[in-house]
């Protein structure tokens, strides 16, 4: 229950997020959220699995919106497998592949806030065993545009799992907390429009 409710708040801020960006932007005027964008690349994320810190990397591909959302998908996976609690029998992976959103607040700016939310079906495999897990991992960081198409990130979050159905593998084993920096490669086409001050009544008359 706790775990369902960490996540339902989780989804609730990213959802805010938007919103939020939008009433406080004074430089950037109205832009919709149409098609803006193409961007794919690459995470490498430090997390702990069990009592190991372990390493986990993959890419993702997608499609960006209004300059801010980008909606798409990833596959990832434990980079450096190894044996569960020392058993030579039981060697531990892990990978899924996550639907992801990613929003960045004042994308112009050459540093901004962003706040990500990823969820899909994976495997874990532990020796001769494997099963299908749920994964999901809200985040929120900071990214660098370091060229117009290569952006850098940082961010970190905690990584959920549930539906494990392994003996001596519980879902709070994969669970934890991570912290990951992204290589974002891609293009944003269209500009930045600011936005004009209205003139009050007063001013047209005159």
């Amino acid at each position: 229950m706790k775990q369902t409710q960490c996540i339902l708040v989780a989804i609730a801020l990213l959802l805010t997020v938007p919103a939020l960006a939008q009433k406080e932007e004074t430089v950037v005027g109205s832009r919709g959220m149409g098609f803006s964008g193409i961007w794919g690349g690459y995470k490498h994320q430090i997390t702990q699995l069990g009592n190991k810190k372990s390493y986990i990397n993959g890419g993702f591909f997608g499609l960006e919106f209004g300059k801010s959302l980008l909606v798409g998908f990833g596959n990832y996976t434990l980079v450096d497998e190894f044996n569960w609690n020392s058993d030579p029998n039981k060697q531990l992976n892990i990978k899924w592949r996550p639907f992801l959103l990613q929003y960045g607040v004042q994308n112009f700016r050459s540093i901004h806030p962003q706040a990500g939310f990823e969820i899909g079906r994976g495997r874990v495999t532990l020796g001769s065993e494997n099963d299908h897990i749920l994964v999901m991992q809200p985040t929120l960081g900071v990214e660098i545009n370091i060229f117009r198409w290569f952006h850098f990130g940082i961010d970190g979050g905690y990584r959920f799992v549930s539906d494990t159905a392994i003996d001596d593998l519980r879902n709070d084993d994969l669970s934890g907390w991570f912290g990951q920096a992204t290589f974002k490669f891609g293009f944003s086409w269209g500009k930045y429009h600011q936005q004009k001050p209205s003139k009050s009544p007063r001013t047209q008359a005159l």
